[in-house]
């Protein structure tokens, strides 16, 4: 069986029937989330509270090495729930507005059928609940019909045109470039707080070069995947402009940390 087949496999189970308790869930992750087209803004608004309040605690030197311990734990719960929460409102964005895409994926879940739709609740909602998107496996199975291959190798190994990365711009920049390991760095990461959250006597030994990779890599991933989604689905996206140029941005946990900056508009791809 190819990897393929198993995601197909595992898609066709996932289908969840819309019931009353489901409807308050989605309801409350809508209020919670605003507006669905600024999922990418969204996201850095939630990445930047933890970062700054984690690093402010670290800097003070207020706190005992036995409570950095705890933080280290419980940022990782942070990285991935941002992580998570990302991921599914970028999920509902492109099923709502990508009619092909959602065939597609209804096809491989083998749905024929859907559940009616009650208070506005919307289909890309409803499948939003079908995926964990915790699980690599699942993560993968939400996002296979967009590019008909593993959704992460493509986003992590392609390169991006020209954007703007630590205040200049660049060309040719990949995850992989910068994170040869990341696979690795995200089922660590996944498995640090898994244990964390379901495990209270749990005390990994976690050195803080895997605490550094994690917050890099799960605040750049998410803006890469909005880079290629943009450009695929021409929506709008932060830039770098200093008057002669504009270009998309990525920031580094060192832009979320500054205070030297701000928002000025949006622009399209």
């Amino acid at each position: 069986m190819t990897q393929l087949d198993v995601i197909w496999k595992s898609l066709m189970a996932k289908y969840r029937k819309l019931t009353s308790r489901l409807i308050q869930e989605l309801t409350d992750l809508r209020d919670s989330r605003k507006s669905i087209d600024d999922f990418s803004f969204n996201f850095l608004a939630n990445f930047g509270e933890h970062c700054q309040l984690m690093h402010a605690n670290l800097q003070k030197n207020q706190i005992s090495k036995e409570l950095v311990k705890v933080a280290y734990r419980q940022y990782f719960v942070f990285l991935v729930s941002c992580w998570e929460t990302f991921f599914r409102d970028i999920f509902v964005y492109i099923y709502s507005r990508d009619s092909k895409s959602l065939e597609l994926l209804l096809e491989k879940m083998n749905i024929t059928e859907t559940t009616p739709i009650l208070q506005n609740i919307t289909l890309s909602e409803l499948l939003s609940k079908s995926f964990n998107f915790q699980n690599i496996n699942d993560f993968e199975s939400a996002y296979h019909s967009l590019w008909e291959e593993d959704f992460l190798e493509y986003i992590c190994k392609t390169e991006t045109d020209c954007c703007g990365l630590n205040g200049k711009v660049t060309k040719g920049f990949s995850i992989t470039s910068l994170f040869p390991e990341w696979r690795k760095i995200i089922d660590e990461s996944f498995k640090i707080r898994h244990k964390v959250i379901h495990d209270a006597n749990y005390r990994p030994e976690v050195g803080v070069d895997l605490i550094q990779q994690s917050e890099a890599l799960f605040l750049m991933l998410p803006q890469v995947v909005t880079y290629f989604i943009a450009k695929r689905f021409e929506l709008r996206s932060i830039a770098l402009s200093n008057g002669e140029y504009t270009v998309p941005y990525l920031f580094t946990v060192h832009d979320i940390l500054a205070n030297d900056w701000e928002v000025v508009d949006k622009i399209d791809i």
